[in-house]
């Protein structure tokens, strides 16, 4: 089996071909990093061709090598990102660099090459399930460490034909006069039919998510497994993730909601958010990938976390004052009452804003948001009953930069303290949206998770 963590970088030397002239063999360097997969190669993978030299794109669908261990790869989706061509005393080559989404170390495999099952760990998945997974066991013997023995607990997920298992596992190792016992979380997607790798991804892109706005922390896999047929899980999977972060919460209660909060909510929640999923992954991705940055200046990040929930306005609300064929017949009669004297572009200005004048305000898109929440926590949230007016014109000022909105935009201290307010915002609608209880939100937001200290801090200056 291929053992193979994504948090590793490693390099290797091989021996690599295209599926299709697997006769023609080139040696070259595998290294797999955070942010890439990169594959030197001494020469060309298909051999030169005649005519004038010119730059081209190249891209290979597929890509199979054999390393120095033996170990069968399978690299897809590569670019060309650097050739060139060299003359010298052993002949003629040209050596190429190609970059790499996605690869499979243990076997050689096509892109429709199709799985009964993929495994994940996630960092911090084990401390999400328990309070506690490591218990201390005392006997007249002396002392010994165990992982707290949980079921594996399988959720059906009818939206896309499958099951997905929550379970711990441990390592231990042993010696003379020390021991260490490590335990993880994994997650296990079990499709009714056997599915594309790009399939599974898509699904653990889906559950990760929707455990990162529990965690307050990005949730990715370290390592990802797939099972070929009905043997076990036999390769690995790689995918470069710039700036990938790892949830490091030491504690149980640094998470907003964890699984003994939910309770038997769980798969009510899980179930509902893959329903909900494929109409907001777009301002999810914004959303999350917005919170997850460090050091972003408070104005990028206020400006984001907005543009976040306009997104999702957007996506799951109506937000016309009018419907669009009532509304034809005032677009119409605005834009022929533009004097004949305004200019061809000044016109076309005017009548490209006249188009989009029947879409709601920010204003009205937030506050339709936050009334999706009960009042208490929308109180708590935001301070109040409704999204703060200066909110509004800071984000319209530093859009337009007018001037008449200055005089109520915010201090950088009061748009630090409503980014604050806005993450909050957004994985309290996010949650809420998903299914978890009120009253799970309500005590969640009184826990101890960093989130919910700040708010605290912040309602205690009120």
């Amino acid at each position: 089996m291929a053992n193979r963590d994504m948090s590793e970088t490693f390099e290797t030397v091989g021996t690599w071909f295209l599926p299709d002239t697997p006769d023609r063999r080139v040696a070259g360097t595998l290294s797999s990093k955070a942010e890439r997969i990169e594959l030197e190669l001494a020469d060309a993978l298909r051999p030169m061709q005649g005519g004038p030299i010119r730059a081209e794109i190249v891209q290979y669908p597929v890509i199979h090598g054999i390393t120095r261990d033996q170990e069968a790869v399978s690299l897809f989706q590569c670019t060309r990102i650097g050739y060139s061509m060299r003359f010298a005393s052993g002949g003629f080559g040209q050596p190429e660099t190609l970059w790499s989404h996605l690869a499979i170390v243990g076997a050689q495999v096509s892109d429709q090459q199709v799985y009964p099952e993929l495994r994940c760990r996630i960092p911090g998945l084990q401390m999400w399930l328990l309070p506690r997974v490591i218990e201390t066991v005392k006997d007249a013997q002396g002392y010994a460490f165990r992982v707290k023995n949980v079921p594996t607990e399988t959720i059906a997920i009818p939206s896309i034909g499958a099951e997905i298992d929550f379970s711990l596992s441990a390592i231990g190792s042993p010696a003379h006069s020390t021991a260490t016992i490590v335990a993880s979380g994994w997650l296990h997607i079990r499709p009714h039919e056997p599915k594309l790798l790009s399939w599974f991804l898509e699904q653990l892109s889906t559950t990760t998510s929707l455990l990162a706005f529990l965690a307050e922390k990005p949730m990715p896999p370290d390592r990802i497994e797939l099972k070929v047929g009905a043997h076990g899980f036999v390769l690995s999977v790689l995918v470069p993730r710039p700036s990938t972060k790892y949830c490091d919460h030491t504690e149980h209660h640094d998470f907003l909601v964890s699984r003994t909060q939910l309770s038997d909510a769980l798969p009510h929640v899980l179930v509902s958010w893959f329903d909900l999923y494929p109409r907001v992954e777009m301002p999810v991705g914004l959303a999350l990938s917005t919170m997850a940055s460090e050091d972003l200046w408070s104005h990028v990040k206020f400006l984001s976390l907005l543009q976040a929930l306009e997104g999702l306005h957007r996506a799951l609300l109506p937000g016309n004052y009018m419907t669009p064929e009532n509304y034809r017949g005032v677009k119409d009669a605005l834009v022929n009452a533009i004097p004949v004297e305004v200019t061809a572009d000044h016109r076309a200005s005017l009548t490209s804003r006249i188009r989009y004048g029947n879409q709601i305000a920010l204003a009205k898109r937030l506050n339709r948001l936050a009334e999706m929440l009960p009042a208490a926590l929308r109180s708590r949230i935001l301070g109040g009953k409704d999204v703060p007016r200066s909110w509004v014109d800071t984000r319209n000022y530093y859009t337009h930069w007018d001037e008449a909105l200055r005089s109520n935009i915010l201090s950088n201290q009061q748009m630090f303290d409503a980014c604050v307010r806005l993450v909050c915002f957004l994985r309290a609608l996010y949650l809420h949206l998903a299914g978890v209880q009120p009253e799970t939100l309500d005590g969640a937001f009184d826990g101890r998770s960093g989130d919910a200290r700040h708010l605290a801090q912040l309602k205690s200056r009120d």
